[in-house]
């Protein structure tokens, strides 16, 4: 199954500033509670400071992922 995880998170813009964004990820599981942890398990080493899955929902999707 694939769901649409939506991440929150500080990111430093390239002119010194920081802003709050959201950034979807699609991610390949079995159930909302594995989706919220492989996201949280892949994103941990690339955003610096705190960060929230602010959503996940099950989605359909035509691409295949490799």
């Amino acid at each position: 199954k694939w769901f649409e995880c939506k991440v929150r998170y500080d990111k430093l813009q390239e002119n010194g500033a920081v802003k709050k964004v959201t950034e979807a990820y699609l991610v390949d599981a079995v159930s909302f509670t594995e989706a919220e942890a492989r996201i949280t398990e892949e994103e941990t080493p690339f955003i610096s400071g705190e960060f929230s899955v602010s959503a996940v929902k099950r989605t359909k999707s035509s691409v295949r992922c490799v």
